[in-house]
């Protein structure tokens, strides 16, 4: 073996140069080379006229470099890879006879990868920066080095530079420091580099950046919050719009009819209801020799009032239940009431004597009323054989329904 140690870079062939000088018939030696790295592994062999290839990376990738059999044992390897670093062992068997080995040293170089740029530190007048230079591959550890491209070229040296750590530390800057920096990482396979611009500013104009970048963050917050109002605003109108209540007419005032102490109401029956005649009433009762009290209308407008007469007094409702021939109050008989919980039912009955006719326009109107009878539970007046009588309601407009 002619070197003992061979460098190659990642990519490239190397070739393994060995040779021996043979005593006997070369045919039926047998040759094989072996690897060992971080394991140990076979490479190619060549025995009984064949070659052979071990499975495994160097499969496809390796092969000796002249026909065999021969006296030069001589491989290539392609395609070189950092994982190809280690002892490479020869041997030869010779049969009958003594064998013989040699070894050599594969070193696969890698060179620096592309290093990236940096910068630490506030680049305003009198202070101070570090820039930075980093490769995150190279075999062997690349070397960095720190220069300032022209116009203003300048190189820098130690303790301002370490070029182990490819880092350089400019302190105290002036306007006149501001340019491009270059910084190139280098092994003994290769070399690359990276720049990076340094602009040196004064604290006024440092404020003034700070200042315009913060009044640009707290104006887009502002417009943010401005769009969130319109929207919110504008979903709060729809909602009132959609939930607005619109009133055609207001709800009438009560009737005179309707209200406490100020009408009197009469119903007629022709088969169906047919009128409501209301008249003013006056404030004071009208004196009677009985000891019986008036009732007030209800609120409703729509109950029907009941009378308790002087004796001997005519009156239209002489037909009516409670009452004899001679208008003298009959007290057993009671007025029921109206089974939908209205007011109670008028009932007549013909007097004796004094035919009665069916009317068919309003009723004329009476005196006020002066008595009522006692009241009836409904169920009583039920089993009395009460009938029940439609009420006039009053809608919102004001209409009687």
């Amino acid at each position: 073996m002619p070197s003992r140690e061979i460098e190659v870079v990642k990519g490239q062939m190397v070739v393994l140069q060995a040779w021996y000088s043979p005593s006997s018939d070369i045919s039926q030696n047998t040759v094989i080379w072996h690897f060992t790295g971080n394991d140990s592994k076979q490479v190619i062999n060549f025995s009984s006229g064949k070659v052979g290839h071990g499975q495994n990376e160097f499969t496809n990738r390796v092969g000796f470099s002249v026909t065999m059999p021969s006296a030069n044992l001589s491989i290539y390897i392609n395609n070189t890879q950092e994982t190809d670093s280690g002892l490479y062992f020869c041997h030869v068997i010779v049969p009958g006879g003594h064998g013989i080995s040699g070894e050599l040293r594969l070193n696969v170089k890698v060179p620096p990868s592309p290093p990236l740029c940096s910068m630490m530190g506030n680049p305003v007048v009198k202070g101070n920066v570090t820039l930075s230079c980093k490769s995150s591959q190279g075999k062997p550890a690349p070397q960095y080095k720190w220069t300032r491209a022209a116009p203003s070229s300048e190189v820098f040296f130690s303790p301002m530079q370490n070029e182990r750590h490819g880092t350089l530390r400019l302190s105290n800057l002036t306007k006149g420091m501001s340019g491009k920096y270059i910084c190139r990482a280098s092994n003994t396979a290769g070399t690359d580099s990276c720049s990076i611009n340094l602009e040196v500013i004064t604290p006024s104009n440092a404020g003034m950046i700070a200042a315009a970048t913060l009044g640009s963050v707290v104006g887009l917050v502002a417009m943010m919050l401005i769009l969130v109002f319109i929207l919110k605003r504008r979903q709060d109108s729809e909602e009132e719009m959609a939930n607005e209540i619109k009133e055609d007419a207001q709800a009438p005032k009560r009737v005179s009819w309707a209200k406490s102490n100020t009408g009197s109401d009469i119903v007629s029956k022709n088969g169906t209801l047919s009128s409501v005649a209301t008249s003013p009433r006056s404030q004071d009762p009208p004196k009677f020799p009985y000891p019986y009290s008036p009732v007030s209308a209800s609120d409703t407008g729509s109950v029907i009032n009941a009378y308790q007469l002087r004796p001997g007094t005519a009156c239209s409702l002489q037909g009516l239940p409670g009452y004899n021939i001679g208008g003298t109050p009959i007290r057993k008989h009671k007025r029921p009431p109206c089974a939908n919980g209205g007011p109670p039912q008028i009932l007549r009955s013909p007097a004796v004597g004094i035919p009665l006719k069916r009317t068919e326009g309003p009723q004329p109107q009476v005196p006020p009323p002066v008595t009522v009878s006692p009241q009836i539970s409904s169920s009583t007046l039920t089993r009395m054989g009460a009938v029940a009588v439609m009420v006039p309601a009053q809608s919102q407009a004001g209409s009687l329904v």
